[in-house]
């Protein structure tokens, strides 16, 4: 099991806003990027603070729920894969 320092959070513009979230796995984040169309992509991840997606791994991504919703992500980050 990895420490809190392993990992590096990123986060959805709309966290400053003080919209409701959680936290994602940075893989399960990718992997739901890749599934969208092009453009609904780019969207996606330009509401995200940027990372290099090799390092998915090591990275917690706080989503709101309409960003995770957008993502098909509909879980928390455990049930997240």
């Amino acid at each position: 099991m990895k420490s809190e320092q392993d990992y590096r959070v990123r986060e959805c513009l709309h966290r400053a806003q003080g919209a409701p979230g959680s936290y994602y796995d940075g893989r399960a984040y990718v992997k739901h990027l890749q599934r969208l169309p092009s453009e609904a992509a780019v969207r996606a991840a330009a509401r995200v603070t940027p990372f290099f997606w090799a390092d998915a791994a090591h990275i917690n991504v706080w989503l709101c729920r309409d960003c995770a919703e957008d993502l098909g992500l509909k879980g928390r980050e455990s049930d997240a894969a």
